[in-house]
């Protein structure tokens, strides 16, 4: 795939596992079983195919299953992970091409009646907030065991909780031991809570890997508040705060399918509302340096970013991006930022390319928190 003759790489959407559907509470948890650990991730590239197999080369399925995308109508998908039937888990799924759509997750789960294979189905909205046929990038992990660092992922179950509303087991994980537990402080307003960060080796704060996915099948956009408060913002296609659900994976020195050692991965936030003059800061970490810093910001046009992760460069890899909040923890979200590609850079490095939009499709330099990994073979 060329975008204005650069050369992208793309992945789309994986399913979770736990018979998880939107609608549906935490409940109690399942009866134990023997589950495959799935890390995933696939590239939908052909967004007005009826059914297709996935087989470009951005596509990665730890069960080595087919992977097969099912268009059921216009901007709704069924993404079929064959083989890969699990319990748990979390999926994250972003909209590709660079244009003002954003996509979320309308719910993930095996197949019924014993069947093999694990399910995701993706809604995408155009800026109008109406569904919209759009490419996407989607993953899944239900990863429970990393090596170093920290890894913690969750599924919220209701969308106006009362009170302190901790999770069942099932809906979450954290490495670092005991319960996540989230909360509602107004509208489409959240906190969530867990273990702090271990204390650094490097004498200063950890820069964490963060990323959101609204769920439901309207179109709703969420995104963790600045630079890393626990808070998660949810708003509709003009901006207007809404109660939702939402996905969260969070993590110190991991990628966002919870390796922690392996393949070679880099994240990063890009402080867009303070760029101007052709500057855009951040922060970052990159496995390959084995350090945080290191990323090369570059500012492209309003709400265009690229950045460039040194070491990362392989054939194949997968890429992702979430807007995140405004400095001032008074001021709402103020739109969302979509993937326009990445690839390599030179022969040792990859860039990504992020665009971002305010509510209505209007470019916006917006905060974006920015994620990059390879396979575990590369």
């Amino acid at each position: 795939m060329r975008a204005g003759g650069w050369v992208a790489a793309g992945i789309s959407a994986l399913l979770l596992g736990a018979a998880l559907t939107v609608p549906g509470p935490a409940g109690a948890d399942p009866i134990p079983e023997i589950d495959p650990i799935v890390t995933a991730t696939v590239w939908a590239d052909q967004p007005t195919t009826a059914e297709y197999p996935v087989t470009n080369s951005y596509t990665a399925n730890s069960i080595e299953g087919d992977v097969v995308v099912r268009r059921t109508g216009t901007g709704a998908y069924t993404v079929v992970l064959e083989g890969a039937a699990t319990s748990g888990g979390v999926a994250h799924v972003v909209a590709y091409g660079g244009g003002p759509v954003h996509c979320t997750l309308a719910g993930w789960y095996r197949t019924l009646l014993g069947g093999d294979d694990l399910l995701i189905q993706v809604r995408c909205f155009a800026a109008t907030g109406a569904a919209v046929d759009s490419r996407f990038v989607a993953t899944f992990t239900n990863r429970r065991q990393i090596h170093q660092g920290r890894l913690a992922w969750f599924v919220t179950d209701q969308t106006a909780p009362t009170g302190l509303r901790t999770l069942a087991s099932t809906y979450r994980y954290d490495s670092t031991g005991g319960t996540i537990a989230y909360e509602r402080l107004a509208t489409g307003h959240y906190r969530f809570r867990m273990n702090p960060n271990p204390a650094s080796e490097h004498g200063h704060p950890y820069f964490p890997m963060a990323h959101v996915t609204a769920l439901g099948t309207a179109a709703v956009n969420c995104q963790i508040a600045w630079p890393d408060s626990w808070e998660v913002r949810c708003a509709n296609a003009v901006g207007t705060p809404i109660d939702a659900r939402f996905a969260v994976t969070y993590g110190v020195r991991v990628d966002l399918l919870g390796h922690s050692a392996g393949p070679r991965f880099a994240s990063g936030t890009l402080y867009g509302e303070y760029a101007g003059d052709g500057v855009l800061g951040g922060d970052s970490y990159n496995s390959t340096l084995g350090t945080y810093g290191g990323a090369v910001k570059t500012l492209l046009g309003t709400g265009r970013y690229q950045v460039t992760f040194r070491g990362t460069g392989t054939a194949f890899g997968t890429a992702f991006v979430n807007a995140h909040g405004p400095s001032s923890p008074s001021q709402p979200s103020r739109g969302h930022c979509v993937l326009a590609g990445w690839g390599r850079s030179g022969t040792t490095d990859t860039s990504v390319r992020v665009n971002c939009y305010a509510w209505r499709g209007v470019p916006a330099n917006l905060n974006a928190r920015v994620s990059y990994t390879t396979w575990l073979a590369a």
